[in-house]
């Protein structure tokens, strides 16, 4: 019952890794009510099991992941932007419930198929006949939520 939990914030991820493909926007107002939402879920879910540090777990670990996506958004301006950030929070404040090691399961999971995905736009790019000169631009929100959709069913085994 447990794995039902996530499901809100992971479903206004879904919508925002559709916004992302489509117009590589975030909109910051669908994270935050995608962040309530998980948060009064959350807050439910400890309230009936007794363990209101759960809570403060899953905020912590939402604010880690958060401040790390932050970082390195910084390390090279451009590359993750500000939508970034936020989705990975929410996407966070998620998986949170399910514990820190699914956490870094997903943030392993985010890297390689952060990875995977560059390469292919890399080689895909490179077929075209057209080349030109203009960065590699990559949806990051869609290889957020498959991340922790991956993480989310190696958790469940």
């Amino acid at each position: 019952m447990v794995y039902l939990i996530p499901a809100p914030g992971l479903l206004i991820a879904l919508l925002l890794a559709l916004i992302d493909i489509r117009t590589r926007r975030v909109p910051r107002l669908l994270v935050l009510v995608g962040l309530v939402l998980q948060t009064v879920v959350l807050l439910v879910f400890a309230l009936i099991r007794g363990r209101m540090m759960l809570l403060t777990q899953c905020l912590l670990l939402t604010l880690v992941s958060a401040g790390l996506q932050f970082l390195l958004a910084l390390v090279r301006p451009g590359a993750l932007g500000l939508g970034d950030v936020t989705a990975t929070g929410l996407v966070a404040l998620s998986l949170s419930v399910l514990g820190w090691t699914t956490i870094l399961v997903w943030w392993l999971m985010m890297g390689l198929l952060g990875l995977v995905a560059l390469a292919l736009v890399w080689l895909a790019r490179r077929r075209r006949s057209d080349r030109t000169n203009t960065p590699l631009s990559l949806a990051y929100v869609p290889i957020i939520l498959a991340a922790a959709v991956t993480a989310l069913i190696i958790n469940a085994f």
